[in-house]
């Protein structure tokens, strides 16, 4: 009953952990604005870029097209964002910021908070070097994908 437990030193669990950490994080405080970190990184997209549409969204928040609509949805029956017709392309619709989701932008830079909280035992050279890690660590998971997987 007392047996140790262990698990495999793998990237993966890692950075799943650590993405985990951040999310909870970012929710906490969010939280009291009423909103999600999905709902947040839609909002920041649109703070950002101005009105977009469902797939932009998804490609800037790192969710799929259906993901993001639904996100998209419920921020729609929250008063968050509202749906019009694309001035460029009247067949098209796109998702814009209500006067809500507008007042709201004092919360932009909330990953800053983020970040100074889970890197607050990192010395800014280290900090800097995790990020570039982690982009390398992207770039190569990216590259072996687009090149079949060999």
């Amino acid at each position: 009953t007392d047996k140790p437990v262990s698990a495999p030193k793998s990237l993966g669990r890692s950075l799943n952990f650590a993405a985990s950490a951040a999310s909870a994080v970012a929710n906490k405080l969010l939280e009291p604005h009423g909103l999600s970190l999905a709902q947040w990184a839609v909002l920041v997209s649109l703070w950002r870029n101005g009105a977009l549409g469902v797939k932009e969204i998804a490609a800037l928040t790192g969710n799929a097209p259906p993901a993001a609509s639904r996100i998209v949805d419920r921020m729609v029956q929250g008063g968050l964002v509202v749906r019009r017709p694309d001035e460029v392309d009247r067949r098209a619709v796109v998702v814009d910021l209500s006067e809500r989701g507008e007042s709201l932008r004092a919360l932009q830079d909330i990953y800053n908070d983020v970040n100074r909280i889970l890197l607050d035992d990192l010395s800014t050279e280290d900090a800097e070097r995790l990020f570039y890690l982690l982009d390398r660590v992207d770039s190569a998971g990216r590259d072996w994908l687009s090149d079949g997987g060999r």
